[in-house]
């Protein structure tokens, strides 16, 4: 990726990708997220020298936006996993439901196949800490035993997904959403934990 000097043109540019790819799909061409954001198709590639790289950098960006809002919850200073783990799981879900396109779009471009090595290794990188917490845990045996790490993150991305997309559907909002949230925690956490 190029260095960003005009970050409001980048902004645009990476806002209209982010509503045309919720609306649209991968498919839209660079020349319709130019025309969106209001710059000529050469400027997107002042920015993104191809299509990936406006893939891999909206994602990044969204990944990275996330890891901020795992740091500021506490979670690194949390007594234990359990307790760690849920406030990931209620910031996550507050973020999802005040953002959803980026929560759709990121879902998209992971189930899509859409982002490249580089993009899926810088993200592992940012989600290393998270990781390592999952990973103490097993070693001191708080997961159900054979239940690998993979397995742990899959079942809590699908738990969490089925979470955020029921409480947009029933506009949960104050003690009803904080109910959901802790409900459906528990539901993932009893799965999971020994």
């Amino acid at each position: 990726m190029k260095e960003k000097t005009d970050q409001p043109k980048r902004s645009q540019l990476m806002r209209a990708a982010l509503e045309l790819f919720a609306a649209n799909g991968l498919a839209v061409p660079t020349a319709k997220i130019a025309a969106v954001a209001g710059v000529a198709n050469g400027t997107l590639f002042n920015y993104f020298p191809n299509k990936q790289d406006l893939v891999d950098s909206l994602y990044l960006d969204i990944k990275n936006e996330i890891i901020d809002l795992f740091n500021e919850s506490g979670a690194q200073r949390a007594a234990n996993l359990r307790d760690a783990s849920f406030l990931i799981w209620k910031s996550f879900v507050v973020w999802a439901l005040a953002n959803p396109l980026k929560q759709q779009v990121m879902n998209l471009l992971m189930n899509a196949n859409a982002l490249s090595p580089e993009a899926l290794k810088q993200s592992e990188s940012i989600f290393r800490p998270v990781r390592k917490q999952l990973e103490a845990g097993v070693k001191r045996g708080e997961f159900m035993s054979g239940l690998g790490i993979d397995s742990i993150q899959q079942m809590k991305g699908a738990l969490i997904t089925v979470c955020i997309a029921d409480a947009l559907a029933r506009s949960l909002k104050g003690k009803a959403l904080e109910t959901h949230i802790t409900t459906g925690f528990e539901v993932y956490w009893r799965g999971v934990a020994r």
